[in-house]
């Protein structure tokens, strides 16, 4: 068996014998939090590279501590960021239902027409899933029970006949809210990309042309990085798109588009005092990596000190 059972009193004992200084703590956090989760999780940045390739062995000076503040440090910028994807999922819902119900007027269910859609060949079976999608949704078809229609799609069709876009849209993932918006032809993703430009404009107080291209770029990552907050994955280092080459100050920035400039800066603001307190416990090399991961080449440009209003120096990158 390559991967026997251990007990805690093993994996503590295997842990230090790879250089690891284990406390009284060590064993509460193993059997609260898991061996995988926290360190194979987030041991990378404490290993000693240098030495034998074939046997890991940490830096020499690592605690278990420091393995377990950065697991905690991730699991503080997950539940963080989660609650402002949630904010750039509803301007996406809000914008592209407003958009296409003001185009679709005399048809309050156009979004059930492929001809409301794209035209490209290429996405025909993409158009008619997400169609189908919509009517699971709705319980249209006889494969979906009724017993599981939403209250408020039961209420606008035993009242109106129909269920608005707006409404459909409260019962999307962001998936496929994202899709809506990738599959609309050209004049429609042009209105929707000129309402984030505006809206940018607005909070921001300056002109920003946003394209529909850019808008679905940042909102592919946002879904991918949303994601990964959602299934407890480690996001400090995450990197997403088919390259892998989209890290997490890339989707920062996507955000900066998409959200008020006061969201955008409370957000930024935290994310800087939780790696201040995460430096404050780490060596100074352990907190570069960490920033490093993250994307962060240039501290001052990412969190300029403005936004703790704190004379004090922010965590070198």
């Amino acid at each position: 068996m390559d991967k026997p059972f251990k007990s805690i009193d093993e994996q503590i004992a295997i842990l230090e014998s790879r250089g690891l200084e284990c406390d009284n703590n060590t064993r509460i956090v193993l059997e609260r939090e898991g061996y995988y989760p926290v360190v194979n999780g987030y041991k990378d940045l404490f290993l000693d590279h240098r030495g034998d390739s074939c046997h890991e062995f940490f830096v020499k000076g690592t605690k278990f501590s420091d393995i377990y503040r950065l697991f905690e440090f991730d699991r503080s910028l997950r539940l963080l960021m989660f609650e402002y994807f949630n904010k750039a999922e509803a301007v996406l819902k809000t914008v592209c239902s407003y958009r296409f119900a003001m185009a679709h007027k005399d048809s309050p269910e156009a979004y059930l027409d492929r001809g409301s859609y794209r035209a490209d060949a290429g996405y025909r079976k993409k158009i008619d899933t997400l169609i189908s999608d919509f009517e699971k949704v709705l319980c249209r078809s006889q494969k979906w029970k009724t017993d599981y229609k939403r209250d408020y799609i039961r209420h606008y069709e035993n009242n109106h006949d129909n269920t608005p876009v707006w409404i459909l849209m409260n019962y999307l993932m962001l998936g496929q809210a994202f899709k809506f918006y990738e599959f609309q032809p050209e004049s429609m993703r042009n209105s929707i990309a000129k309402s984030f430009s505006d809206l940018y404009s607005e909070t921001h107080e300056v002109d920003k042309r946003i394209s529909p291209r850019r808008l679905r770029l940042a909102y592919d990552h946002i879904k991918d990085f949303r994601n990964i907050c959602a299934h407890d994955e480690r996001l400090f280092c995450a990197k997403v798109s088919p390259s892998c080459d989209v890290n997490f100050v890339d989707v920062l920035n996507d955000l900066e588009l998409v959200l008020t400039k006061d969201d955008f800066n409370k957000l930024r603001r935290q994310i800087l005092l939780n790696a201040v307190t995460l430096s404050d416990s780490l060596s100074t090399d352990a907190s570069a990596k960490v920033l490093f991961a993250m994307g962060v080449k240039d501290c001052r440009s990412v969190f300029p000190k403005e936004l703790l209003g704190l004379q004090g120096d922010a965590p070198s990158s």
